[in-house]
């Protein structure tokens, strides 16, 4: 009885479909397309052609992995050495990019930075007072010092007269004459065995002394002028002229291009020497450079400024790492492929996209390479914290 009810059963079913079967045959034999379409049968009618539907259908790798940083923890210290002045935020704090951190006692980077300031002021003024554009009694008192520079010129590279020397020479036999009178009177006035201890004969025995002197000057002032012009002497003399002409040629042609150039150059560096102060300046102030958590303040008020003062990190950067996949899954893994984020700390569901397959292998497990893939999340609103852990499905 069971095994009359069971083909029972398959023959309805194959006389139900017959006129299907019949109709694809027939479509085969005219070489005609058969079209199906959806349609309703009833019983006692000829049941019409039953539509076939395609049903797509999606595959996807599983894998577990952990939230990671993007970047590494961020070490912020300050570039100067002075004493910490404020420290304005404490392990775990939540603080956004630009916020004050801590700061330094800055008055000895003020101080720098108000004489940088004067110091190019100055240079400033002194410019502009060279290049004021000379007076007219400026170039009359240039062209009087370049005349005389001529005129001395000329009074050397001449040499010296005959009336110079011969006056010279009577010079000297004056003093000569003047040396040996007072000569004679020290010798009259310090006479005698008290004569040298008197009053009398110490005032001679200076006037004999500045005599000699005064002697031996007009002999030598005779003797140069004896002696030929030297070469040296020419030079200075000429030295003179070449500074009186370019003096009157800077007052008649105004700033030239060489001392333009040594004038931007000077307010060049005075610039430069105020910016530093002021970027040291700046830096007195600690800030956050992100919106990060604060991991570790290794620095206190009063004490001398540290260069990893602040440990940061910033959670913005997170992103979903798994590093167990295998070769044959990652081969099918696409970059931007959509994911599905299931945390643990979490009921509901995250999304993102691949951002890159790592290279080299990770390791190899029975045999197989592994991979890491990195998963970019789609922004949030729930707290998520390095270390969490859960499953991804990455769509092929």
């Amino acid at each position: 009885m069971k095994n009359f009810n069971k083909n029972h059963s398959l023959l309805t079913t194959m006389v139900r479909f017959a006129p299907v079967v019949a109709l694809a045959l027939s479509a085969c034999s005219t070489g005609t397309t058969a079209t199906t379409q959806s349609t309703t049968s009833t019983i006692g009618q000829r049941p019409a052609a039953i539509a076939t539907r395609v049903v797509a259908t999606t595959s996807s790798v599983s894998v577990e992995g952990t939230l990671v940083l993007k970047s590494p923890t961020i070490s912020l210290g300050f570039e100067t050495s002075s004493k910490v002045l404020t420290v304005n935020s404490k392990p775990g704090h939540t603080v956004k990019k630009g916020d004050v951190l801590a700061t330094l006692d800055d008055t000895a980077l003020k101080e720098a930075v108000a004489d940088a300031e004067l110091a190019l002021q100055i240079s400033q003024a002194n410019i502009a007072i060279q290049n004021a554009p000379a007076t007219a009694e400026e170039i009359q008192a240039a062209q009087a010092q370049l005349s005389a520079a001529y005129a001395g010129y000329s009074k050397t590279a001449s040499g010296n007269t005959a009336t110079a020397i011969e006056s010279a020479r009577m010079n000297m036999e004056s003093a000569w004459l003047s040396y040996l009178t007072s000569q004679s009177k020290r010798d009259i006035d310090c006479s005698g065995s008290n004569g040298t201890t008197t009053t009398r004969c110490k005032q001679s025995e200076a006037s004999y002394g500045n005599s000699f002197e005064s002697w031996v000057a007009a002999r030598d002032s005779y003797l140069n002028l004896l002696k030929p012009v030297s070469q040296d002497t020419l030079t200075q003399a000429y030295a003179s002229v070449v500074t009186a002409k370019n003096k009157v040629a800077s007052l008649n042609e105004g700033v030239t291009t060489e001392q333009a150039q040594v004038d931007s150059l000077t307010v060049s560096q005075a610039k430069t020497t105020l910016e530093l102060a002021k970027t040291a300046l700046s830096k007195a102030t600690l800030v956050s450079p992100c919106d990060c958590v604060v991991q570790a303040v290794n620095v206190s008020v009063g004490e001398t400024a540290s260069s990893n003062a602040f440990t940061l990190v910033d959670l913005s950067g997170l992103q979903f790492s798994s590093g167990n996949i295998i070769e044959g899954d990652v081969a099918n893994i696409k970059v931007n492929a959509p994911v599905t984020i299931r945390l643990k700390s979490y009921s509901d569901e995250l999304k993102g996209k691949v951002s890159a397959v790592l290279v080299p292998s990770s390791g190899t497990l029975s045999g197989a390479a592994l991979y890491t893939v990195l998963i970019t999340l789609d922004p949030t609103d729930k707290m998520l914290l390095p270390g969490m852990t859960g499953q991804a499905d990455i769509s092929e």
